[in-house]
């Protein structure tokens, strides 16, 4: 039986969805039917997607209800077998999976979870004792569940045989349009230095740190450098500069205007496609100092490393995991000074940035292809069916 049902988030480009969730959601189920597996998608994307990212909202909340309702004739077409979905981190959210598993396991169907993002344990500690068990009696009906690495496997210690039940697989690039090599990246002092920060631009992921860090090295500096910023603007519970989106935006641009920085910015709502690769091909750093409450393993970390843009970032979660000491730097949260002192570094050591730039593809090549992570998400799937004639 190689029926399976995908619930999870999509990209989408009119909404502005491009998160790495959603990348890797479809490239999995695109993955899965080249595999010659019947596949049946419950998109979760709607246009109260990011209304305020970690924040109850009664408007998607009923729009999850809207979702499962129209669901229900999925679940009776694939019955029988595998549901995979991926878990929230959410209250919202986890009614919403829950409804989901209740429903798989009626219908008979083995269920593969993967939860994206290390927030679990935060967000499992501050429920309530009732709250608590619905969580644990959910997952332990997952056959397995997948995490991004061993710091998120632990906290799915509450559940049964959790060592068995919970798997580590590392993320893979879910990029489809790479103009990658082997190769990494040489800086000719001559010309510009070239930034990117390409992510959501919330507030915790450190956007204004790499804006501040810019003014630096332009205004105090007088250096030759330019930073393409790449992503809407996304509200997030961990908000505390500004109440919404649409101000955050504002006082962005507002800033570059002040400090005269219209000639070394530019920003783009979003990259897809080849407009992406060609400005991670001509980026020399990726920035990405984030202290975000929902972070796990970003995945621009990962194509920015596939590219070659040395990765100045911060310990933070599992991003040690992907980002050694010999890959890239390392800053604090909240610290422009450090951003522009670690880019000064690497803009007057070009030999050293050759070397950081040439360990950040193989390390790549090495641990994080799209190739590697489907392939272990198919033995999962395989081992959650217990099939025997696969090949």
């Amino acid at each position: 039986m190689k029926k399976i049902l995908a619930i999870g988030l999509r990209t989408n480009q009119k909404l502005n969805i491009f998160s790495g969730q959603a990348m890797m959601f479809d490239a999995l189920v695109d993955f899965l039917v080249a595999n010659n597996f019947t596949v049946g998608v419950i998109d979760l994307t709607s246009e109260y997607t990011n209304i305020k990212i970690g924040k109850f909202s009664l408007i998607r909340t009923l729009e999850y209800l809207k979702i499962i309702i129209g669901s229900i004739n999925k679940f009776i077409k694939y019955r029988g077998g595998l549901l995979y979905i991926n878990t929230a981190q959410t209250k919202a959210g986890f009614l919403r999976d829950l409804f989901f598993v209740n429903l798989a396991w009626l219908f008979r169907y083995r269920i593969l979870m993967q939860q994206f993002g290390s927030n679990f344990g935060n967000f499992y500690s501050e429920l309530s004792p009732w709250f608590k068990y619905l969580v644990r009696t959910n997952f332990n009906k997952g056959h397995f569940i997948i995490v991004e690495g061993e710091f998120t496997k632990c906290q799915f210690s509450m559940l049964y045989n959790y060592q068995n039940k919970v798997v580590s697989v590392s993320n893979g690039l879910p990029e489809r349009n790479l103009l990658i090599t082997n190769k990494g990246k040489i800086y000719n002092p001559n010309h510009t230095f070239n930034l990117i920060y390409l992510s959501y631009m919330i507030e915790s992921k450190g956007y204004w740190d790499v804006l501040k860090a810019l003014n630096i090295l332009v205004n105090t500096y007088n250096m030759n450098v330019h930073c393409v910023f790449a992503g809407s603007f996304k509200n997030s519970v961990d908000a505390v500069l500004h109440i919404n989106e649409l101000e955050a935006e504002e006082a962005f641009k507002l800033y570059i205007l002040k400090n005269n920085l219209q000639n070394h910015v530019t920003y783009y709502a979003g990259l897809m496609g080849n407009a992406k690769a060609q400005a991670f091909l001509k980026a020399n750093i990726f920035l990405l100092p984030t202290y975000f409450k929902f972070e796990g393993q970003p995945v621009s970390v990962l194509e920015a490393m596939a590219y070659g843009a040395v990765p100045v970032v911060t310990n933070y979660r599992m991003i040690p995991n992907m980002v050694t000491p010999e890959v890239g730097l390392f800053v604090d949260p909240r610290s422009p000074d450090q951003i522009a002192e670690k880019v000064l570094f690497l803009i007057k050591n070009p030999k050293t940035y050759a070397t950081y730039s040439q360990a950040s593809v193989d390390r790549f090549l090495e641990k994080y292809t799209l190739d590697s992570y489907s392939k272990n998400i198919l033995n999962l799937i395989k081992m959650t069916l217990k099939e025997q004639n696969f090949e």
